[in-house]
């Protein structure tokens, strides 16, 4: 008789999940929001285990309480010291019971342990957590995180997690994610949408009970953070008042300000870097392509910029900030869009050192007047570094102001928001497929918000907190900010919240509310009691005795503490040997590294699209177990495909009956000529502010190839490895409205005639000025186009003085100098005439 198999969820490897599900529920009331999340396990193995699971929760999320089922039993434990509750766990491992441990890790994230499973045991853990949402250029944005990405570097040495709390990735695992929100209030009525999953929506209720209850409106999976944004919200003041359920008569108060910082009247000074590291690829360098082109377009006439990358390594686009024009803003427009993500790991520390470093002569002279702005440093990236606490230590020992723009589907929020709040810089975010422009408006405010030098709060008569948290470093119009403070006794009255301006004497009013009468609301008070201990755990370190004992009255899972369950196991049930471990492995955030980010199938009567047409189906991220993508035949030769509706327009296929494959797709006929060491700086130079062929590598270039196959346009320049810093000086200062096609024959052309290898031979093998090897030009030698083209002959009589200062291995400082108009403008004079 054949043994029926009961069903059981399996990867598409045929491997049994021990994850079956995620299901979240909230309720948002004010900035208050209050959070369940339910995570459903079973053990489909023929043993017992040990199942490990890290996971996230949001940044500044107070973790209230666990709720653990097992089978039918309803069971509940204790929050602990942690070396305690490590204890008790491992010596109930041994003794064969059943043990629970939930962990703060010190990445911020958690890792539950579910240990001695038995075969066929199913679990499900409840986490309660609640936040306080902040009021952001008058929006809100709530995100539920669901995946830890791949982090670059090393987890235990750089991170400080221990070997079981590292997550794991699996590409094909999948993990359904459901999610039903209640928004309360006068918050129902507010514009509510959300870029990362679409949703279904109903309001209920009737005046002050009215709720809009958003769920989703297709089957979601843990392969992105989910993001609900409103606006159009009416942003104000609060401050509320709870009853201390430790110290009869005291209170807890949250005070909220909605600040009007007037903008600042002195330019704007920024500088640029952009994360172009492999975590980026796909989704997330696509999102930073449009961030920073947007901030570009955004920046005003005699701002100051500039642009650099980095990953392994940091590239600069130029020497020194750049003045805003025309000239300047159209040559960043371009390297924006030309940025791939190519650059390896993401070594964020050194690049911060290196782009602050930056003409840091100029930077401090522009600081140093008097009551300018001083430069402030833009991050565009998604944050997935390990070595977070270094990185913080070196943007915070810089000086400099950090504002961060974070990118993809699951960006390491509490990295980004660190590095942000501890330079008293902002932070932002923008996942792929939402619109651009809201999050680079909101940055640009911020940027040019007047700086305030101090902030205080001034409490009613006679009030004097017991404890209050500290204050932000900066203020910025449009974005909360928010207070915790205990009191012995409630206050009453109104607060306020002052600043004073940098190089002013005078202090003045930023926000004020009224504290409200004191209710008894034991959320509010834990969650304050959470951020007292988080301030003791920063000034008086891990060793600190009274947050610890804070923590376990207030039963807060925090650093100091962790929670555990221990349940009895009859001595017929405890197994014979120890549980085998086995950790839950995470789902790749969609997107992630140029993965999953297609959203169409091929079908079979489908005409071939254009790689250009190609891109423009790509959108919303999916998981890459959801695409229908045939991976082993579809990498295995570049494939270009053809829409229906170009034919439809008249296109046909070639004389062969194929259609055009194009340039950089087809091979060369001359495969064997020469190509540019990249190890040689001879031919190529990799400095962090400039990349590619040096005048050398060019002329070599030209000259191991044919004159059909030289460059007509920039981008076929760019192609072959002229860096950008060259092709922004043919355009923007040598051309001088002159076609793009004859610019770029007169320079190859010119280029090509240049002795620079028998400049590099001489001299001993020292780079010496090739002025005097260069020969001019006869007329009867040029080419017949700029014989008869007056514009041509202009052009190379320019060209015959630029080279005339070339250097074998250098390009001239001239083609780095586009930092503002009049530089530009004093460049086309020296260029004009010879």
């Amino acid at each position: 008789m054949m043994k029926q198999q009961s069903a059981r969820l399996e990867t598409r490897a045929g491997e049994a999940l021990t994850l079956k599900g995620v299901r979240f529920e909230g309720s948002l009331r004010g900035t208050l929001f209050d959070a369940s999340l339910e995570q459903r396990f079973a053990n489909p193995f023929d043993r017992h285990v040990e199942l490990v699971y890290t996971f996230p929760l949001p940044w500044a999320a107070v973790l209230l309480g666990v709720e653990v089922q097992i089978g039918d039993r309803h069971l509940s434990g204790a929050v602990v010291e942690k070396k305690q509750a490590e204890q008790g766990y491992e010596d109930a491992l041994a003794e064969g019971n059943t043990a629970i441990l939930l962990e703060q890790n010190s990445d911020s994230s958690y890792t539950l342990n579910l240990g001695n499973l038995a075969p066929g045991e199913t679990c499900v853990v409840r986490v309660r957590y609640a936040q306080v949402l902040q009021f952001e250029q008058h929006g809100l944005r709530l995100v539920v995180p669901t995946v830890i990405a791949p982090r670059y570097g090393d987890p235990v040495g750089d991170a400080g997690l221990r070997p079981h709390q590292v997550v794991e990735h699996d590409l094909m695992v999948v993990y359904p994610f459901e999610l039903t929100l209640r928004v309360e209030g006068a918050l129902a009525r507010a514009r509510i949408g959300s870029p990362s999953h679409p949703l279904s929506m109903r309001l209920e209720g009737e005046g002050g009970a009215t709720a809009m209850v958003v769920s989703l409106a297709r089957g979601g999976c843990l392969d992105r953070d989910f993001i609900l944004v409103l606006d159009e919200v009416a942003q104000d003041s609060l401050a509320l008042c709870a009853q201390d359920t430790q110290h009869p008569g005291g209170v807890s108060v949250l005070a909220s300000f909605s600040p009007r910082v007037p903008a600042s009247a002195h330019p704007l000074a920024v500088k640029i870097l952009v994360d172009c590291s492999g975590s980026m690829q796909g989704d997330s360098i696509a999102g930073a392509r449009r961030a920073l082109q947007a901030i570009v377009a955004g920046l005003r006439e005699g701002e100051r910029f500039s642009l650099s990358r980095f990953g392994d390594t940091v590239e600069h686009r130029s020497r020194a900030l750049w003045r805003t024009s025309p000239a300047t803003r159209l040559a960043g427009q371009r390297w924006a869009a030309q940025l791939q993500a190519d650059l390896g790991g993401t070594e964020m520390e050194k690049a911060l050192d290196s782009t602050l470093a930056l003409a840091g002569e100029v930077a401090a002279n522009l600081g140093a007047e008097e009551g300018a702005a001083p430069v402030d440093l833009l991050l565009i990236t998604d944050g997935q570094i390990h070595a977070i606490e270094r990185t913080v230590e070196k943007a915070r020992a810089l000086g400099h102001r950090v504002f961060v723009v974070g990118i993809g589907s699951a960006p390491a929020e509490g990295v980004l928001r660190r590095l942000a709040e501890e330079t008293g810089g902002a932070c932002d975010f923008v996942a792929p497929g939402e619109a651009v422009e809201p999050a680079v408006l909101r940055m640009f405010a911020r940027l040019r918000s007047q700086r305030m030098a101090s902030l205080e709060l001034a409490w009613p008569a006679g009030a004097k907190p017991v404890w209050m948290s500290a204050l932000p470093g900066s203020v910025f119009d449009g974005d909360a900010v928010t207070v915790w403070a205990r009191f012995a006794q409630a206050p009453e009255g109104t607060v306020r919240l002052v600043g004073r301006r940098a190089h002013s004497p005078a202090s003045e009013r930023l926000g004020e509310t009224a504290l409200t009468v004191s209710r008894n609301d034991v959320v509010l008070n834990r969650m304050a009691v959470a951020a007292q201990v988080e301030d003791l755990l920063e000034t008086e370190g891990m060793a600190s005795p009274q947050a610890l004992e804070l923590a376990v009255g207030q039963q807060l899972i925090t650093p100091l503490t962790n929670f555990l369950l221990v349940e009895a196991r009859a001595e017929a049930d405890k197994p014979a040997d120890m549980p085998d471990l086995v950790k839950v492995p995470a789902m790749l955030p969609a997107g992630f590294g140029g993965l999953g980010s297609l959203d169409f199938c091929i079908e079979p009567n489908m005409a071939p699209l254009t790689l250009k047409e190609a891109s423009e189906h790509i959108g919303s991220p999916v998981a890459v177990s959801g695409a229908c993508f045939d991976f082993d035949n579809t990498f295995a030769a570049p494939v270009v495909l053809r829409s229906r509706r170009r034919a439809d327009r008249g296109d046909s296929p070639n004389k062969a009956g194929t259609y055009d494959i194009p340039a950089f797709l087809r091979r060369g006929s001359n495969q064997d000529a020469w190509q540019p060491p990249r190890d040689d700086p001879r031919y190529w130079c990799a400095e962090p502010h400039y990349t590619g062929l040096t005048p050398l590598g060019l002329t070599q270039w030209l000259r191991s190839h044919p004159q059909a196959e030289w460059p007509q346009g920039y981008a076929e320049l760019r192609r072959i490895g002229v860096g950008a810093a060259v092709l922004d000086w043919l355009e923007f200062v040598l051309a001088e409205g002159e076609g793009e096609a004859l610019v770029v024959a007169c320079f190859v052309q010119e280029m090509a005639q240049r002795d620079l290898h028998e400049a590099l031979l001489s001299d001993t093998g020292t780079l010496g000025r090739v002025k005097a090897l260069v020969q001019r030009v006869a007329p009867g030698a040029a080419p017949k186009l700029m014989q008869d083209d007056p514009a041509a002959a202009s052009i190379v009589a320019r060209l015959q003085v630029f080279a005339s200062t070339l250097r074998a291995e250098q390009w001239p400082d001239c083609v780095f100098d586009l930092r503002d108009e009049a530089t530009a403008l004093g460049c086309r004079r020296r260029w004009r005439s010879p």
